[in-house]
């Protein structure tokens, strides 16, 4: 496996409906580190060998391994609730197993991370959900930990203080985080630098994505927008995780559903970062 660049430019991609066309989708942008998205379409064990020998011949890195889980719907804080992670009893058994599947197929990979939201943690550890969600995550770095991976929780729908806390109870050595600066913004939930501050010995790896915050007391999340139009202070954040002697990949993640538009703001990312990189790096 060809050996990445310390801060190298990344995309986060979802899987096609072949591993050809989503490497095909993934070439005009000239990137090596990808996060590999795992819709609930995809099934894991038939998967492997066309990925396999899709990447037989490709420069792609595959970094991490996203779950994505059937149900889960981000229209709004509400809906994020109740259906998006582990917060909802009626998903967890099926959603564990979907992991277990999905940490299967990355370990064919040689992928030492498999990631997901967990869902909201509660700021209250003595909520009887917080304690549950203990447990969810306990049961999910044992599982993935066998495949020798990292089980790895995206920031943003709690406060640093909260996940970090949450860290403490759980006690495994493979919980990790993956550091989205745009997810604190369009979730309310701190400063995107303080955070990372606070949460700094724990990221693995980061997301390159921006936002704007949301609307008070409409119950809407913040709105995406493309890289360097929103609130995150990326230069700032790059200097800090230089000074954090992060070694990871800028892992660009826009969830723009036009295809043309998302194209062109990857591109438009890719520019920035590079931009940003040369000044501070």
């Amino acid at each position: 496996m060809a050996k990445l660049d310390p801060m190298e430019i990344g995309l986060v991609v979802w899987a096609e409906e072949s591993a050809e066309a989503t490497l095909k989708y993934v070439s005009q942008f000239g990137l090596r580190a990808i996060q590999l998205g795992i819709p609930p379409s995809i099934d894991c064990l038939a998967a492997v060998k066309p990925w396999q020998a899709a990447l037989a011949s490709s420069p792609i890195v595959l970094t991490s391994a996203v779950c994505c889980y059937k149900g889960e719907d981000y229209s709004d804080f509400e809906r994020v609730h109740e259906s998006v992670g582990f917060t909802t009893a009626k998903y967890r058994s099926e959603r564990i197993a979907r992991t277990k599947e999905i940490s299967d197929f990355a370990k064919a990979f040689n992928i030492g991370a498999v990631s997901c939201h967990i869902g909201f943690i509660p700021a209250d550890p003595a909520e009887p959900l917080y304690v549950e969600l203990v447990e969810v995550a306990r049961t999910l770095c044992d599982l993935t930990a066998k495949n020798g991976q990292n089980f790895v929780l995206e920031t943003g729908q709690e406060s640093a203080n909260v996940l970090l806390k949450f860290f403490s109870d759980v006690n495994r050595q493979n919980l990790r985080i993956n550091f989205d600066p745009a997810n604190m913004i369009l979730y309310g939930s701190g400063d995107p630098l303080q955070a990372l501050q606070v949460l700094q010995r724990h990221v693995v790896s980061v997301h390159c994505k921006d936002g704007r915050s949301p609307i008070p007391n409409t119950g809407e999340l913040g709105k995406e927008c493309a890289l360097g139009d929103g609130e995150v202070d990326f230069p700032g954040f790059i200097g800090q995780l230089k000074q954090m002697n992060y070694k990871g990949p800028l892992t660009i993640e826009r969830e723009e559903p036009n295809g043309n538009q998302r194209s062109a703001d990857v591109h438009i990312a890719i520019k920035r970062l590079e931009s940003w990189k040369a000044q501070i790096l």
